[in-house]
């Protein structure tokens, strides 16, 4: 429900705010035991959780056998983010003094992920990076090869003039990362003037380069939130149309079964043939009476072609359905 969404949210704010104010001095030394205290009701609360959404799992059809089913939710992203936001304090509690205790705290960070579970936003976000995933991965694989090419032309213009900064390819990458992401510690800095052009035009390149994600994630955003648009919209005609970009409507069935069995049977191959060429133009001529209706009714609300075919293509099917039963 809406209010458990907002409590485990509140929860999850509280946790990771309390795990912060835990590395500041001034408030661990003064709040220790009400921190303290703070993580063990979280933490509590939320081990409950995790163990009641193990024991009622088997309701959805996917984990409903009562031993491997629940064994297949254990393993699901989502249960796991939940086992790893227990899991630090337990440990801390069971062996209190290894020594990587200590950085596995960090792993209450993961607590964060576990919005994801009740935020529509951050879903969307989540699904978008997955479906941008290729162009995101050609977009790093551009920004990996200018790096490596920049840095070496900057290593060889500048080596001479300053080898203990520019000592190696290697060593310039740090160089052309700040330069690249236009940050510009002023640390590591051309002295030549060959340094000096190329370092320039690197700045400018990192503007376009690292504007290129952003682009991608915007794009398949503002996609996203048009499906969901067009997930279900009023007809003129009174009806509720659930549609979206993926949305395919079979059209050889009605060609298949527009020419009568006894068409078939009394009529050359020819004659079947013309009527099937016939039937083709009429339908295309309706066809494009719909998408220019599609575009006039629907155009402001869509700007996604996909969405405006798919209305065109459910007032065909029924003009068809009308008139040509």
């Amino acid at each position: 429900s809406l209010l458990d969404d907002l409590l485990i949210t509140i929860l999850t704010s509280i946790s990771v705010s309390a795990f912060i104010l835990e590395t500041s001095p001034t408030f661990s030394d003064i709040y220790s035991e009400d921190l303290e205290l703070i993580e063990i009701m979280i933490t509590g609360l939320f081990t409950l959780e995790y163990f009641i959404r193990i024991w009622v799992c088997t309701i959805n059809p996917k984990y409903r056998h009562p031993i491997s089913g629940r064994l297949k939710y254990i393993i699901t992203p989502l249960s796991i983010i939940d086992l790893i936001a227990i899991l630090p304090f337990y440990l801390q509690v069971l062996f209190p003094s290894l020594g990587f205790i200590k950085f596995t705290l960090l792993l209450r960070l993961f607590r964060l992920f576990k919005i994801s579970r009740y935020s529509e936003s951050l879903r969307t976000i989540i699904k978008v990076i997955v479906l941008k995933k290729e162009e995101l991965i050609a977009t790093l694989l551009i920004v990996i090869f200018v790096l490596v090419f920049v840095s070496s032309l900057m290593f060889f213009a500048e080596n001479e003039a300053q080898p203990e900064k520019f000592s190696s390819i290697l060593e310039t990458m740090w160089w052309g990362v700040v330069t690249l992401t236009t940050v510009g510690y002023g640390d590591v800095y051309p002295t030549t003037n060959v340094g000096k052009l190329l370092s320039a035009a690197v700045a400018f390149l990192g503007i376009g380069i690292f504007g290129l994600p952003a682009g991608i994630i915007a794009s398949g955003f503002a996609e996203e939130v048009q499906k969901r648009r067009g997930k279900k919209i009023v007809h003129p005609v009174g009806k509720d149309i659930k549609i979206t970009s993926e949305t395919t409507f079979p059209l050889h069935s009605e060609l298949r079964h527009h020419i009568h069995p006894d068409f078939r049977h009394h009529h050359t191959k020819q004659e079947q043939k013309q009527a099937m060429v016939d039937y083709i133009e009429e339908s295309s001529e309706i066809m494009k009476i719909c998408i220019e209706t599609a575009k006039k009714k629907y155009g402001n609300y869509f700007q996604n072609e996909e969405i405006i075919k798919d209305f065109a293509m459910v007032l065909y099917q029924e003009t068809m359905r009308k008139f040509h039963r």
